[in-house]
This record gives C-alpha cells, structure tokens and sequence, in this order.
C-alpha cells in the first residue's frame, strides 16, 4: 500500500489493513466520506377552499332535512297519538252509552214487580202478630229489591207538587176543594227517573 494512500486512509479515520482487498478498501472509503442526505419537509397539502364549501353547504342541507323528517314523523306521531285517544274516548262512551241503555231496559222490566210489592202491601189485611211478622218480611223483601235498583240510580217521582208534564202522565182530573188547581190529586201509578233521566213517567190524576 502506498503512503498516500495511507495517509488518506487514516485522515478518513480508516486504519489501513494490509489484508484488505482494494475493493474493499474504496467500499470503506465511500461508507465514510458519504453523508446522510438531510430530509426535506414535504410540502403542505393545499386546500380547495371551493370544494369545502361546498362539503359543508351539502352537510348542512342534509341536516335540515333530517330535521324536518323528524319534525315530521313527531308531528305525525302526536297526530295518531291523539286520534287513538278520541277513538278510545268514543268507544268509552259508547260502552258506557250501551251499559246504561241495556241497564235501563232490565229496570224498566222490573218495575212492574216492584209495582206489585207495593200494591200488595198497601192491600195486606189485617190478622195476628204471625200474619203481621209475614207481612214485614214481605215489606223488608221490597226494601231490599229496592235498594237494589236504587243502587243503579234508580229514584222516585215526587207527585206532591204540581203538574209537570215532563215527569207525570195526567190520566184524569177532577175538582177539589183541598188540592190546587194544576196540582196532583192523587198518584195512581208511581213513576221513576234512572240516573236522572226520565225512566217511567208517573200516573196521576191532576185537580181541576
């Protein structure tokens, strides 16, 4: 090995070795004097200002139409809410309309054996205290079968005032000189109103 290549080897910090090859010896050389080369910053992405406008405006349009399919499914929603509420209220009435319609109907059938009770009590002769006791028996039978009815809303007509045509039924008239003119005379047929209403008007003979 020649001394300038010796002293080049050891100014790059390579320590000459006799049993290098010289192809190994310019591979040494080239790995030493070789820098890394410095690494450039990539240049920064550019913005299309446009094309951003543009996404956002799209994503805006978008959200409103979502909430307006929202505002329109809620509108719809409380729309069918309410019209189940007016059909469940309809059918509720017309339930409670048939119940009362069928109630009445059953009264009206009693009615007349309530009637009888009474006949037959006002006409009960009299006889002993066992007669007496079975006449009471029969009375506290009509309370009962009474209380009953009166429990549906069952309620006399009272007939001891005047004439009301919306309530009495005037079968005949006659003078009087204790009764008012226009005023009951008598009750000839009790009369009774259901939950208000008119059941069965009251027969009576009204003063003349």
């Amino acid at each position: 090995m020649t001394e300038k290549r010796t002293e080049e080897m050891q100014s790059t910090g390579i320590e000459p070795n006799a049993e290098s090859a010289p192809a190994e010896w310019v591979e040494d050389v080239a790995s030493a004097l070789s820098e890394p080369a410095s690494e450039e910053a990539a240049p920064a992405p550019e913005v299309d200002v446009n094309a951003l406008l543009e996404t956002v405006a799209r994503l805006e349009a978008e959200l409103a139409e979502a909430r307006q399919q929202c505002a329109d499914i809620t509108e719809k929603s409380q729309r069918l809410a309410a019209e189940f509420q007016n059909s469940r209220r309809r059918q509720e009435r017309q339930l409670a309309e048939e119940m009362e319609r069928t109630s009445a109907h059953i009264i009206r059938r009693l009615l007349p054996v309530l009637d009888d009770f009474d006949l037959a009590l006002a006409h009960a002769p009299e006889g002993d205290e066992t007669w007496e006791a079975w006449v009471e028996g029969v009375r506290q039978i009509r309370r009962k079968f009474y209380a009953v009815l009166e429990e549906e809303g069952l309620a006399p007509i009272p007939t001891d005032g005047a004439f009301d045509p919306t309530l009495h039924e005037a079968i005949s008239s006659a003078p009087s000189e204790t009764v008012e003119s226009g005023h009951i005379l008598e009750t000839l047929r009790a009369g009774y109103t259901l939950k208000g209403r008119v059941l069965r008007p009251a027969l009576v003979r009204v003063a003349m």
